[in-house]
């Protein structure tokens, strides 16, 4: 298996559930205080996210007209006054690197999460990737990042890899939920085998009523569901899949879904699942964005300020 060495990340929304203030500022540039006290846009820490599990590229798939203003941010170039300050340049040099490794793809027009990855194939070129959600921030429970989880599994069962939460039966409708069964228990691994599932279905946000006849899994509590908690680590198969999906226009909910090339790909190839060790949070929408900043704030310096 090739090493995870690319990344793409789609953030070509529009922002409406936090109008007005994406109208002034993209989504993907909101602030956060990372858990090293130092205020970071939401993609910054998205991209940091990949390189600590050994991503050397990242592609942004974006509409045209958020290009320059992340272009912009990541371009290293600040005023004279911040350069006399070691501390500040240090973070100045930290954004010149991340945007050298940048490339950008252009979604035109929003035809679901699937077409947003396809965009993104050139840059691809045949290589396994790890695809980050363009609004979702990690918080791990272990001393390893969730993303480095995520890759440890891939290198280990040498397969796609999607990490996986609990997620209660009213929230079905926002998520995809996959089936599987738990791996052997004399399974060798670097990790807790309990956690890993071997693949069988995915479904992009079932109803209740086909969840509960196709999706429940052995050992998950009732009215419990796994769903997809937002990394997935996905070997080149999947840009052929979602090249016969947009030529053939299969979609679900009227777009062009990656769970639904997920789902072909477990049929061609397999697939496993990781329970990661830690927390998401979406900063998508005020109430949740609210949730994402007192949880990063109560990981750094300024915790005692929430208390």
């Amino acid at each position: 298996m090739k090493p995870i060495q690319k990344a793409v990340i789609p953030i070509a929304g529009y922002g409406t559930r936090l109008f007005p203030a994406t109208k002034a500022v993209p989504k993907a540039l909101f602030p956060i205080i990372a858990p090293d006290g130092i205020a970071k846009p939401v993609i910054q820490l998205i991209i940091e996210e990949a390189l600590s599990a050994g991503v050397e590229e990242v592609c942004i798939v974006a509409q045209p007209q958020q290009v320059d203003p992340i272009t912009d941010y990541f371009s290293g170039t600040v005023p004279n006054a911040i350069l006399e300050k070691p501390e500040l340049t240090a973070q100045a040099h930290r954004l010149s690197e991340i945007g050298q490794r940048l490339h950008f793809a252009i979604q035109e027009q929003p035809e679901g999460f699937g077409h947003a990855i396809y965009c993104a194939k050139g840059f691809a070129a045949g290589e396994p990737v790890m695809i980050l959600l363009g609004d979702h921030l990690y918080i791990s429970e272990s001393e390893t990042t969730c993303a480095k989880q995520l890759v440890e599994v891939y290198t280990a069962v040498e397969q796609s890899v999607t990490s996986l939460d609990l997620c209660h039966e009213s929230e079905l409708f926002a998520n995809g939920i996959v089936h599987g069964s738990p791996s052997a228990e004399n399974e060798v691994l670097p990790f807790k085998s309990e956690r890993r599932f071997a693949l069988t279905q995915i479904s992009e946000k079932p109803t209740v009523e086909f969840a509960q006849e196709h999706l429940r899994v052995e050992g998950i509590p009732p009215q419990q569901y796994l769903c997809n908690f937002g990394i997935d680590l996905l070997t080149p198969i999947l840009f052929d899949i979602l090249d016969y999906n947009y030529r053939h226009r299969i979609v679900t909910h009227g777009e062009i879904q990656l769970r639904d090339a997920m789902a072909e790909m477990i049929k061609q190839e397999g697939m496993s699942g990781y329970r990661v060790k830690g927390q998401r949070y979406d900063t998508g929408n005020p109430q949740e964005l609210l949730r994402t900043v007192n949880a990063f704030g109560l990981q750094g310096p300024y915790r005692n300020v929430l208390v």
